[in-house]
């Protein structure tokens, strides 16, 4: 089955000492980023989140959020990246309309969420990325996702466009449009063995992840 996890395996087994993500003042090497990725999943599912349930993040550019996009799908759930310009009306449709179970978000919006708590009772958990995010994954055991136990035609993200009139509306991305749409991004790279790219998209813009 087609599903981003290859990727990360990919990177693990053939770059894994070399430095593959940089976020403020931390740096990860590819094996480390995998491995926080991997027990990412083991707590979402000792939290009780459960194949097809929605894992939202309320959050700029980090680190915490790339381990999203893979720690999220392998625990069989759907990540849900939100736009954080988004108002706090919008905000409160999207994670009802979408039944969001688990939260995770950066202390800039703790007011935010704080407003959100009491209208979106769906949420079971709400995790501050600052303060409780490395705790989480810490008490998580870091174990390889078993690709073949993946379907590829799975719902892996729930992305939440307004485009250019109406309230935001879920789009469905699959594991294999998700994996198929960055094998057309890399045919745009060069230099790939040197190259360092800097990310100015926020990950939760036009799926900017893909990149």
């Amino acid at each position: 089955p087609l599903t981003p996890l290859r990727f990360l395996h990919r990177a693990m087994d053939l770059f894994g000492s070399r430095t593959g993500v940089v976020s403020g003042g931390r740096s990860f090497t590819y094996a480390e980023f995998g491995g926080r990725a991997e027990r990412l999943a083991s707590a979402l599912e000792s939290l009780g989140v459960s194949p097809g349930d929605r894992v939202a993040y309320i959050s700029f550019n980090n680190n915490a959020l790339l381990e999203g996009y893979y720690g999220v799908i392998q625990a069989h759930a759907i990540v849900m990246p939100l736009n954080v310009r988004l108002s706090q009306m919008e905000m409160t449709n999207i994670l009802n309309h979408a039944g969001a179970g688990v939260v995770f978000y950066e202390n800039d919006f703790a007011p935010l969420v704080e407003a959100l708590k009491p209208a979106c009772g769906s949420v079971r958990h709400w995790i501050s990325i600052d303060d409780e995010y490395e705790a989480l994954l810490a008490g998580a055991a870091s174990r390889r996702a078993d690709i073949l136990a993946y379907d590829e035609l799975a719902i892996a993200e729930l992305f939440y466009t307004s485009g250019s009139t109406g309230t935001p509306k879920g789009v469905m991305l699959s594991h294999r449009t998700l994996y198929l749409h960055a094998l057309d991004i890399v045919t745009g790279f060069r230099d790939l063995d040197s190259m360092v790219d800097l990310h100015t998209i926020p990950l939760f813009h036009a799926n900017g992840w893909g990149r």
